[in-house]
C-alpha cells in the first residue's frame, strides 16, 4: 500500500466569500473519509453586547452585524420586541418594511450573482476578469443592485447600517415624491430582472441532483420575506416560537462556527429552500419566466440557486412596484409601544434564508437575554454535506487544484457570511491509495433623472472607534457645505462600510476620492495621499465578501468608457505625540477637518482644469 500523501495548498483568498476557513479532505480511495469545513469565526458576542440596553437601540446594534442583510437583522429584532410589547398592526408599517426588505432582497442577490457566482460559471478568477469581457451584464447587475440601495436609502437614511428603522415603525416617513419617482425606475428595471432569470437559466450550471430538506417561511397569502410561519420539505410547520424546539446548534471541534440541525439531520435555508417551497406563492410574471428556461421547481440541483435568486429579484423589483402602489395612507412614521418583561420571537427571510432572534425584555424594556440564528450557521452542515456528495460526483481522482475549485464553487453558491474575519481557504488534501474492491447602455426610462455625479468622495471603514474616521469625514466634508463650493451635480458624498457595495455606488463617477483609517503606526491626526498602486498592494484584505476597495475600483475601470483618476486619503489613528491629545474618532476628524477639505478642494480643481474639456459627462 502506498503511503498517506498530504498536501497542503494555501490559497491566499478565497474569492468573493465572506469569512476565514479551511477544508480539510482525507480521501481514501474513491471515498472522502473526513472532510472539515474548519471556520475561523472570532467571538463576536452580539447577543452578550445587548444584554442591559434598552430596545431602543436594539435596531441599530444588530444591523451592524451585516453590512450586506442589515434590514433582515432590523426587521426580526422590532418583530421580536413588538411581540412582546405588543404587535404593531398599522397597515402603512407592515407595508413600508416589506419594501424596505425588497430593497435588501435586490442589492445583496445582484451583488451575489453578478459579482461573486457567475464567474464560476463564466471561467473567471475574478470579477473584473468577468466584467472586462460580459460588460453589459455587469452592468445590469450595478442597475438592479444599485435600485436595492435607493430602497435601502430612502426607508433607512443610508444604504449601508440603515437608521431608519425602530420599535413601532420608521424614525421618518419617506417623501411621497421621491417613493413615486423610484417606483417608476423599478418598473424600468423589470426587462434587466426577467432577461437575468434566463442568462442564469443559460449559465453552464453544473448537474449536481442531491436529496435534502428544504427550511422556509411560509405565508398566508403572500411570497415569505417578513411574517409567517416554519415549514419544511419534510413535512414540519410550527410556529416561530416553537423553532428551538425543533432546530439544534452545536459546537464541532474541527469548527468555531456553530453547526445546526433539524431533528438531528442537516437542512436548507435560503432562496432554493425559498423557492421549492413558495414557488406557488410568486406572481404569475414570474413562474413564466421560470418556466420558460426549462428549469423546474422544486429543484433537487444546489446550483438552481443562482436561478432562484434571479427570480426573487423580479420578484422583488414586481413587489415593490405594488407595494408602493397601494400604500395606505400613514398618519405617523411609528406607532408607540409599551415596554414590558417578557419574550419575544422574531423570524424573518433573510437573503441567504431564515433567520430568527429570541429576546427577553425587563420591565423597562431592557435586554435581559438574546438569541440570534444567522442563516449561514443553519447552511453549515448542508454545505459540508454538499462538497461531499459533489466532489464525490465530481472525481476524486483529479488533481488538488481542480477539487479545491469544485469545493470553492460549492461553497460560493451558499453565498455564506462565515464572519467578519479576513479571507482564505487552505486545503488540506490527504489521498491514500487502496486495493480496488462599454458605456452603460440607456435601461427603459419613464422620467428624466439626472446625470449622475461624476465626482465621487467616498468614505470607508466601520462605525467602531477609531476605524469610524473615513466615515466621519465624509459627514463632516457634508455638514461643513463642501459641495456648495463647486458646480451643482458635480460631486456626491457617500459612506460605505461594505466594499462589496463599491461597485454600484462608484458607477460612472470619473473621479474618486477615497478616504479611510491607516493602520496602527501612522500617528493620530496624522493623514496622507496613498497612491494607487498603494491601494492595489492591499487588494482583498479584510473585505467584506472579498470585494475590497482594490477589486471594487478594478470592477468599475473595466466598464468605464473612461478609466477614473483615483485619490486616496489615509487618516492616521495611531498613538499620538506627547502634546497632542486628540484620540477619539471626532477629535481626529475635527483637527484636520480644514486642511484635509482644502487639499481634496485643490484635486478636485486639478482634475476639473485637465478633464473638463475632454469628458462629455462634465458639458
Amino acid at each position: 500500500m502506498i503511503s498517506p500523501r498530504e498536501l497542503h495548498i494555501n490559497v491566499p483568498v478565497l474569492a468573493r466569500v465572506e469569512g476565514e476557513g479551511a477544508l480539510t479532505l482525507h480521501i481514501k480511495g474513491q471515498a472522502i473519509e473526513r472532510l472539515d469545513l474548519r471556520i475561523f469565526e472570532p467571538p463576536r458576542l452580539f447577543e452578550k453586547l445587548l444584554e442591559g440596553r434598552s430596545y431602543e437601540q436594539v435596531p441599530d446594534m444588530v444591523a451592524r452585524i451585516c453590512g450586506i442583510c442589515p434590514v433582515a437583522y432590523q426587521m426580526s429584532a422590532v418583530h421580536a420586541l413588538e411581540q412582546i410589547f405588543g404587535p404593531v398592526q398599522d397597515p402603512w408599517v407592515r407595508a413600508v418594511r416589506r419594501l424596505f426588505y425588497c430593497g435588501e432582497w435586490l442589492q445583496s442577490h445582484s451583488l451575489h450573482i453578478h459579482l461573486l457566482a457567475a464567474p464560476d460559471f463564466l471561467g473567471f478568477d475574478s470579477a473584473p476578469a468577468m466584467a472586462a469581457q460580459y460588460p453589459d451584464e455587469v452592468r445590469r447587475g450595478l442597475r438592479l443592485q444599485a435600485l436595492g440601495n435607493d430602497i435601502m436609502q430612502l426607508i433607512g437614511g443610508r444604504s449601508v447600517h440603515p437608521v431608519g428603522a425602530c420599535v413601532g415603525g420608521f424614525h421618518h416617513q419617506p417623501d411621497t415624491a421621491a417613493m413615486q419617482e423610484l417606483k417608476l425606475r423599478l418598473i424600468a428595471g423589470l426587462d434587466d430582472a426577467s432577461e437575468l432569470v434566463r442568462w442564469c437559466a443559460a449559465l453552464d450550471l453544473p448537474d449536481d441532483d442531491q436529496v435534502f430538506c428544504a427550511v422556509a417561511l411560509r405565508h398566508a397569502d403572500e411570497y415569505p420575506m417578513n411574517a409567517g410561519r416554519i415549514i419544511s420539505s419534510a413535512g414540519l410547520d410550527i410556529d416561530i416560537a416553537d423553532y428551538e424546539a425543533h432546530f439544534r446548534e452545536h459546537q464541532v471541534p474541527h469548527s468555531t462556527a456553530l453547526h445546526s440541525l433539524l431533528e438531528g439531520a442537516p437542512y436548507l435555508v435560503g432562496p432554493l429552500a425559498r423557492v421549492n417551497l413558495n414557488l406557488d406563492r410568486l406572481p404569475g410574471a414570474v413562474q413564466s419566466v421560470l418556466e420558460e428556461t426549462g428549469i423546474r421547481f422544486p429543484s433537487r440541483n444546489m446550483f438552481h440557486s443562482i436561478v432562484a435568486r434571479a427570480a426573487e429579484i423580479h420578484y422583488a423589483l414586481l413587489e415593490a412596484v405594488r407595494l408602493i402602489d397601494t400604500l395606505p395612507a400613514v398618519s405617523q412614521a411609528a406607532v408607540a409601544v409599551q415596554p414590558r418583561a417578557g419574550t419575544g420571537f422574531g423570524c424573518t427571510e433573510a437573503p441567504r434564508g431564515l433567520l430568527w432572534h429570541r429576546y427577553e425584555t425587563d420591565a423597562d424594556g431592557r435586554i435581559v437575554a438574546a438569541r440570534i440564528v444567522p442563516p449561514t450557521s443553519q447552511n453549515q452542515v448542508r454545505i459540508e454535506e454538499d462538497i461531499r456528495l459533489s466532489l464525490e460526483r465530481f472525481g476524486l481522482q483529479h488533481s488538488e487544484a481542480e477539487l479545491r475549485t469544485r469545493a470553492e464553487k460549492v461553497i460560493r453558491n451558499y453565498d455564506p457570511c462565515i464572519s467578519c474575519a479576513t479571507h482564505f481557504l487552505e486545503l488540506k488534501l490527504e489521498r491514500e491509495s487502496r486495493p480496488a474492491g462599454q458605456p452603460l447602455p440607456a435601461a427603459p426610462d419613464p422620467v428624466s433623472t439626472p446625470a449622475p455625479a461624476p465626482v465621487c468622495i467616498i468614505g470607508i471603514g466601520s462605525s467602531h472607534g477609531l476605524d469610524a474616521v473615513g466615515l466621519m469625514a465624509v459627514e463632516a466634508l457634508d455638514a461643513s457645505g463642501f459641495a456648495a463650493r463647486f458646480r451643482p451635480g458635480l460631486l456626491r458624498l457617500e459612506n460605505c462600510a461594505a466594499p462589496a457595495a463599491l461597485p454600484a455606488l462608484l458607477a460612472d463617477a470619473r473621479l474618486l476620492v477615497f478616504i479611510d483609517a491607516l493602520s496602527a503606526e501612522h500617528e493620530a491626526g496624522s493623514w496622507r495621499r496613498i497612491e494607487r498602486d498603494d491601494i492595489a498592494a492591499v487588494s482583498g484584505r479584510n473585505s467584506s465578501h472579498e470585494m475590497g476597495v482594490a477589486e471594487a475600483i478594478a470592477v468599475c475601470e473595466s466598464l468605464a468608457a473612461v478609466a477614473p483618476q483615483i485619490v486616496c486619503f489615509g487618516i492616521g489613528t495611531g498613538p499620538v505625540a506627547a502634546d497632542r491629545a486628540v484620540r477619539t474618532a471626532d477629535g481626529i476628524v475635527s483637527g484636520i477637518l480644514d486642511e484635509l477639505a482644502g487639499t481634496i478642494g485643490e484635486e478636485i480643481d486639478a482634475w476639473l482644469a485637465t478633464w473638463q474639456e475632454n469628458d462629455v459627462s462634465m458639458q
